[in-house]
């Protein structure tokens, strides 16, 4: 008798009472329900507590759901004492908080579990890969009753799988990727959070419009509605835009945000306490051009509610910055603060000055520029130069365009004077001849392509000076700050510092006609051609990562800056030292046949198989090594050695020579096939550590574990190493070579190092910090391999021969000292760690 066993209760902490919470005029409930009596079963049940159970059984009921009260706490004991109740065999178990339920992928479970109980004996059964929210389990009723008497961990009894899974010693699990239609891992579908509730709504207004309960979805959504729905871009990755709203601040970043957000359907964050004066009125130009109600947020975000914040604050403060960081990736535009550590990218567009910090993108095309352009020559002299705009973007803090007029209409010129209150700023000119050379207007919507009918426009350092440029007009600034002064300077513009705001340095000014007209990138080809929006939502499919040995999630964005890449940024752990990649937006590498022939033959000039001899001698070298660590502990028995990532299988091959016996994995078929089919050595196609190579090869413990510059590539490193740890004997040799960050390259050439560092290097290994990572595993450390030297790397030795002396000295330093760009390591199982 195969039962399904809904879990519900309605304490929960994050989002308390979600399944009762209306969705598309029912409950959640209804919802995940509906899905589940699509499947195939003998009986159905919902297993709540005590306290839910009233409140939850009519809608049970109405789906045709028995409902069953067992301990809040202990959910183990609550579908034990089901299964003895119902008499189950078997049973099939979701989670009520998950309205939008694969059940195609569950009765596609049913079948399978049915399927391999034929042939095969196990325990529990579950499909990986599914979207969060979609997941569903299978297990013998047997199974678990003898699972509860074998354990007294709060975890098993809190979560009832992780009583089978956790104990493969005691019982029998299949994770089984899930069909190439299902497995979608990356996407979420539960309903855990406000967020995601949020989310939810507006899976069901796109897939059905607006729904009540008098007119409520009727049936559950098959897999392709939803994966429609979450094509979305706002769903599927969404995106938040912080602005800095403050008043003084201008207008500038969020209208760059509000266009951003109108571009990808991000949410904007604007504060209850947002002090900028012009907010509502860009807001409400942006809802002309189908900015939504929805699009802006007062809250700050919840940790995963969003794939990707963009900021373009400013100056970000420390406690804001945490608060983001902690909560999806941070992508910082022109950050100013000293907390740009905490974020995760940096894009600088306009020029700053003074930043010690590098940022992984600095490009000028971002910037929109007009599209209107002078058409009439630029002025030769003083004379020439009739219109001036003074602005200095929608508000004036520093109170600079009043005086600014007029100095300027002093000097005979036409002013144009962009304030917040024309009739009042009017008033404050008491001359009446200067009174009539100048014009005060409010703030002009879209400026940018007003500026064109300017001779000059006076403002102050941003996004107004660099347009002005591209319109073709002279601009001179106004040092509002020192920074001020110092940008324009730096920059090349001409520049009234505040306090020297006068008719004659105004004059001064624009007698140097030439001086008005400074270079800029903004005016060299492709200046802002290039669209940040689609610029953004390529960032949004960015991971960050933690320490892949210590994978702490909750301090990383705290750990240092190292370096900063087009591609990467990359931190060093506090805990452990190492340095990893905690963010990208490089593309997955596919390492299919491609990648050991055209990408080989791009960096090596040969094909990996052209090259397989080359290889094999550094693997026979290798082999030299790790059998002098062994034998020298061990009788004269045929040792078995497990290759990881075995590519087309050199390492094997030379092992296989030395009298070890030899089997190899690798994520890539193409080479298994070939190590199979031509090498005729035992491999399989399989990731690290997600294989058990007793079911593969009949092998459960291994003499050695090798990885040749593969031990970079992993994402998560501790379920590596502990993977290693757990098939080596004790006394057992772990060999590997990886990249070096304290070779010459890294040490002299850094940036370039990183620059360079493959897209797929999750880690960077030092020699020095290498004992103490491993010795967290259980091995010591017995030898290190410098290898890799190219003493031309060295500055000292640019331009000089490889025949020369001093070429000679610096390669025996290179050797001497370890500075090779690539090492190997040896180490000896000393304990076990589980």
């Amino acid at each position: 008798m195969t039962i399904i066993a809904a879990q519900c209760r309605l304490s929960s902490t994050r989002l308390s009472r979600k399944a009762l919470l209306p969705l598309g005029g029912k409950t959640v409930l209804d919802w995940t329900l509906a899905a589940m009596k699509k499947v195939k079963a003998d009986d159905y049940y919902v297993a709540t507590d005590e306290a839910s159970f009233e409140e939850l059984k009519p809608v049970c009921e109405r789906n045709g759901f028995k409902i069953f009260k067992g301990p809040l706490e202990d959910v183990l004991a609550r579908y034990c004492n089901l299964i003895e109740e119902s008499k189950a065999d078997v049973v099939l178990r979701a989670t009520c908080d998950n309205p939008f339920l694969f059940y195609e992928a569950a009765q596609s479970l049913v079948d399978e579990f049915e399927k391999r109980s034929a042939y095969q004996d196990f325990d529990y059964i579950t499909y990986t890969g599914l979207p969060h929210g979609s997941g569903i389990e299978m297990f013998k009723a047997a199974s678990l009753l003898k699972a509860r008497a074998l354990t007294n961990l709060q975890y098993d009894h809190e979560h009832v799988g992780p009583s089978l899974y956790n104990h493969p010693d005691k019982f029998k699990s299949l994770f089984i990727p899930a069909p190439e239609q299902w497995n979608f891992p990356n996407l979420r579908t539960t309903i855990d959070t406000n967020a995601d509730y949020k989310r939810a709504e507006s899976i069901v207004k796109i897939i059905s419009g607006e729904k009540t309960e008098k007119n409520p979805v009727e049936e559950a959504y098959t897999t392709e509605q939803i994966l429609s729905a979450l094509e979305n871009p706002s769903l599927y990755k969404p995106i938040l835009t912080v602005p800095c709203v403050k008043k003084g601040k201008g207008t500038g970043h969020l209208r760059r945000c509000l266009k951003i957000a109108l571009e990808t359907g991000a949410n904007v964050y604007i504060p209850e306490d947002a002090g900028l004066e012009e907010k509502d009125e860009l807001i409400e130009d942006a809802k002309k051009n189908g900015l939504k109600d929805e699009q802006l947020v007062s809250r700050l975000p919840e940790k995963k509610e969003y794939e990707l914040i963009v900021t373009d604050a400013f100056t970000l403060d420390r406690e804001l910055a945490l608060s983001l960081s902690k909560a999806a990736p941070v992508i910082a535009i022109d950050e100013g603060s000293l907390n740009a550590d905490l974020c995760d990218c940096l894009l600088d567009i306009i020029p700053s000055y003074g930043l010690a910090r590098p940022a992984n993108i600095s490009d000028p095309s971002f910037v929109s520029l007009p599209e209107h352009k002078r058409s009439e020559k630029k002025p030769e002299n003083f004379d020439e130069i009739k219109s001036i705009l003074v602005t200095v973007g929608g508000e004036d803090p520093a109170d600079l365009v009043l005086p600014s007029s007029i100095a300027f209409a002093s000097n005979g010129k036409k002013i144009t004077a962009i304030v917040q209150n024309p009739e009042e700023s009017a008033l404050r000119v008491t001359d009446e001849d200067l009174r009539k050379k100048i014009k005060f207007i409010q703030p002009v919507h879209n400026l940018k392509e007003q500026l064109s009918g300017y001779d000059v426009v006076v403002t102050h350092y941003g996004f107004t000076a660099f347009e002005a440029l591209a319109a073709g007009c002279g601009v001179i600034l106004l040092g509002t700050t020192q920074l001020h002064v110092n940008l324009a300077q730096k920059y090349g513009f001409a520049c009234l510092p505040q306090g020297q705001i006068n008719a004659e340095n105004a004059a001064e000014l624009l007698k140097n006609v030439k001086a008005l007209y400074p270079d800029s990138p903004f005016l060299k080809e492709g200046a802002g051609k290039k669209s940040l929006g689609d610029f953004v939502k390529m960032l949004a499919n960015g991971k960050r990562f933690s320490c892949p040995v210590c994978r702490d999630e909750s301090s990383s964005v705290e750990n240092p800056i190292v370096a900063r890449t087009t591609l990467h940024t990359f931190r060093r752990c506090k805990s452990c030292g190492m340095l990893y990649m905690s963010w990208t937006h490089a593309t997955e590498k596919n390492y299919n046949s491609s990648y050991f022939f055209e990408d080989y033959k791009k960096q090596y000039g040969k094909t990996y198989l052209d090259d397989f001899k080359n290889i094999k001698k550094q693997c026979v070298r290798r082999t030299s090594v790790v059998d002098m660590l062994y034998r020298a502990n061990h009788k004269a028995v045929t040792p078995a050695v497990l290759d990881i990532g075995c590519a087309f299988g050199p390492y094997l091959d030379a092992a296989n020579d030395a009298g070890w016996q030899v089997f190899g994995t690798d994520i890539s078929k193409e080479a298994v096939d070939y190590v199979q089919n031509t090498l005729h050595y035992p491999a399989t196609t399989a990731k690290f550590p997600e294989f058990d190579p007793a079911d593969e090869f009949g092998v459960k413990n291994f003499d050695a574990v090798t990885m040749w510059y593969v031990i970079e590539h992993f994402q998560d490193l501790d379920s590596v190493l502990k993977g290693v740890s757990k098939i080596l004997k004790n006394g057992g040799i772990f060999a590997f070579s990886t990249p070096s960050a304290s070779g010459v390259s890294g040490r002299f050439n850094t940036q370039s190092f990183f620059q360079n560092s493959p897209t797929d290097h999750f880690t960077l290994w030092e020699p020095g910090r290498a004992a103490s990572i491993l010795k967290k595993y259980g091995f010591k450390v017995c030898k290190i391999v410098s290898t890799g030297h190219h003493p031309e790397r060295f500055p000292n030795l640019r331009g000089q021969k490889s025949t020369s002396l001093k070429f000679a000295l610096y390669s025996g330093a290179s050797h001497f000292f370890g500075l090779g760009d690539t090492f190997e390591v040896y180490c000896k199982k000393e304990r076990e760690i589980f």
